[in-house]
């Protein structure tokens, strides 16, 4: 951004990578370290079962906010588009987690028509202790019998540790299986 390399591993936690870059006549607004005062916009593709093409063009908007006395920002907004050959469907509001922008986008769709990704997988969840904006399921494709055992946040705490690690949200396996409801911890 204007000159200035950051990088992450979320999208709200970008980086300064190396010092401002020296003459930036603006250089970017900083909390802590991380990246504020912008939008950040990203495409990319998303899997989505019931359409011709099989993928469609999810178009992503995080506006975050101005640096707060907490050493972060003061908001954080995000804004999903996906665009399907039938015409483009848009989050009903700014939202702060990925989670919640993209089920407002599943509950969207058609009948027929759904996300397949590790958000709506039968072997994906949260930490009960928290998650980030974005990339932060944990995914169960190793132990999926002991993860359909999963009924309280004491359960999926003993189970993390036999995660196959973490995912995106829009990540898509060769595992993937369609979640049904009142599924694991997070239902």
């Amino acid at each position: 951004m204007r000159g200035n390399r950051f990088e992450g591993a979320m999208p709200d936690g970008l980086e300064l990578a190396e010092p401002v870059m020296e003459g930036c006549e603006q250089p970017p607004d900083l909390a802590d370290g991380e990246l504020a005062s912008c939008t950040v916009e990203w495409r990319m593709p998303l899997t989505v079962a019931g359409i011709e093409t099989g993928v469609a063009d999810l178009r992503v908007r995080l506006l975050l906010g101005d640096p707060d006395p907490r050493r972060g920002v003061d908001s954080i907004e995000l804004e999903l588009e996906l665009a399907l050959p039938t015409g483009t469907v848009g989050t009903a509001k700014s939202h702060g987690w990925m989670e919640d922008a993209l089920l407002d986008l599943q509950g969207q769709l058609a009948e027929g028509v759904s996300l397949r990704a590790c958000i709506t997988c039968a072997f994906s969840d949260y930490s009960p202790a928290g998650a980030g904006l974005f990339g932060t399921m944990a995914c169960f494709r190793g132990s999926k019998d002991a993860y359909r055992a999963v009924r309280t946040k004491w359960d999926l705490f003993r189970l993390l540790p036999e995660s196959s690690g973490w995912v995106q949200e829009t990540f898509l396996c060769d595992q993937y299986g369609r979640r049904a409801s009142n599924t694991g911890y997070r239902g």
